[in-house]
């Protein structure tokens, strides 16, 4: 058994059909159809049944296929990790964020790359802080743009920006039209927070120091992202905590909310690069916190 053998079951197994598996794979079909048999003849067990409907995976070929896209997968870590030491720009750099940056830095990190780097493939994965350090740990990802991290030993944090937190309200709310509050007017007992996988939830709850945070809220109130927070302080529920970047969208998506500015430095959350110590990347991570800082988003600051 050899990797080609993986991939020719994975063709079948995806097309359905021994003619355009073999066209996938850049084999004749005779050739991919004998090779499969074989396979077949050494594992003891059919793989697929072969009918005049078509071709189906038999039960013992659904787990197999599973296995075998799992090596495939490893194989291909395998060529990529040696790739990232031969030459870096050649293997794609997999980035992980978290979710409430990601659909706000999205296109302007995808623009930003494009200059840096135009020929280098990305790849992009959105998940919780706590997910994404499983991932860096498991490389899945090479580096993660995240907020505020406590770096543990084997990591490196490379800050780039500093984006100031605002106090989104609906358009009816007592501070609506306020332009800036000091911290201390924060209305803390009536403030939405995320669920708990994201980290601006305890950073929400560190920055108000406040034991009574969200005791008018609703404990059924439950949101996963800031655009769902905005529709339900339109249904008249107090407050909440985004940052900077997530404004212009979300102004689009729910024109009745309003933000209000909060005047204290500490309500900001620093956004920077996760990399493990030694990362074959981190020349090309270093380019592209370097362009960053230098063609800053909107209304953040830059952090060295």
């Amino acid at each position: 058994m050899n990797i080609r053998d993986l991939e020719y079951i994975a063709a079948v197994d995806r097309y359905r059909h021994f003619g355009r598996a073999a066209d996938a794979c850049h084999v004749s079909q005779p050739s991919l159809s004998a090779q499969v048999k074989k396979l077949e003849d050494r594992l003891g067990v059919e793989l697929f049944a072969r009918t005049n409907s078509g071709v189906h995976t038999t039960d013992a070929g659904t787990r197999i296929v599973s296995t075998a896209r799992d090596v495939l997968r490893s194989a291909q870590r395998i060529s990529d990790t040696a790739a990232e030491y031969h030459d870096p720009m050649a293997a794609p750099l997999r980035i992980g964020m978290i979710p409430t940056l990601a659909p706000f830095a999205l296109p302007y990190l995808t623009s930003t790359i494009s200059e840096v780097a135009q020929d280098l493939q990305v790849i992009i994965r959105e998940q919780p802080t706590q997910v994404l350090w499983s991932e860096l740990d498991e490389r899945l990802v090479d580096v993660a743009l995240m907020s505020n991290p406590e770096t543990p030993a084997g990591y490196r944090f490379t800050p780039i920006f500093e984006e100031p937190l605002l106090l989104m309200v609906s358009k009816d709310h007592r501070l609506a039209n306020s332009g800036a509050i000091k911290a201390h007017e924060i209305p803390v007992e009536e403030m939405l927070l995320l669920t708990k996988e994201h980290c601006l939830r305890d950073e929400a709850i560190t920055l108000c120091k406040d034991k009574n945070i969200g005791i008018d809220v609703p404990d059924q109130l439950l949101a996963h992202n800031f655009l769902t927070l905005s529709h339900l302080l339109n249904l008249g529920v107090g407050c909440a905590l985004v940052p900077t970047l997530a404004r212009s969208i979300l102004e689009c998506a729910n024109p009745a909310i309003r933000f209000v500015e909060i005047e204290d430095s500490s309500f900001a959350r620093k956004i920077g690069f996760v990399s493990r110590e030694g990362c074959p990347r981190q020349q090309i991570l270093l380019r592209l916190c370097d362009y960053i800082r230098a063609n800053l988003p909107e209304n953040v600051t830059v952090l060295r």
